[in-house]
């Protein structure tokens, strides 16, 4: 199973993201579930100082490249992760969209919107049930409702793909 790390990155403090991102993967890891990760070939644009921030200022080129690559990433991904959902970014709120639009759950770690003390759009189209405190909850939620179905569907997909190829050699031989 492969959940997407979605989450504002902009503006903010790259060891801050890189933290971030990293106790998420750590955390899926347990699960045996794999972590999807656009940071990670983001990383390279961005500072390497203490107090580096990732730019807000890329070129249209570059933006282009960074979001077809994420759609790309999302569309191959069975759930996203939305690990920054008490702070309003463009981008993320995008992601969210684009995977709901494809049938991907999204699961959210905003604990201002879990506790209801900040209301908004997002706490209606990510379900409270779907909205957790920390990190932690929200792998754990994704851990029980969804990789039994990942792991059945897969199962049938393999099959599936097997019954085809075994088709397939079979006219060829003919």
């Amino acid at each position: 199973m492969r959940v997407y790390l979605s989450g504002k990155m902009s503006n903010r403090y790259v060891e801050d993201v890189k933290s971030e991102r990293k106790r998420a993967t750590d955390e899926l890891s347990k699960y045996g579930i794999k972590a999807v990760d656009p940071a990670a070939a983001e990383a390279a644009l961005w500072g390497s100082h203490k107090k580096a921030r990732i730019s807000t200022k890329f070129n249209r080129r570059i933006m282009t490249a960074m979001v077809d690559k994420d759609l790309f990433l999302i569309r191959r991904s069975d759930a996203l992760l939305y690990l920054t959902g008490d702070v309003v970014s463009e981008g993320s709120l995008l992601e969210v969209a684009f995977a709901q639009q494809i049938k991907i759950p999204v699961i959210m770690v905003a604990p201002e919107r879990y506790y209801e003390r900040w209301m908004g759009w997002v706490n209606i189209f990510v379900p409270k049930d779907h909205t957790f405190i920390d990190i932690k909850s929200a792998v754990r939620f994704i851990n029980r409702k969804y990789k039994k179905t990942y792991e059945k569907n897969k199962i049938y997909f393999d099959q599936a793909i097997k019954k085809a190829i075994t088709l397939t050699d079979k006219k060829r031989k003919k």
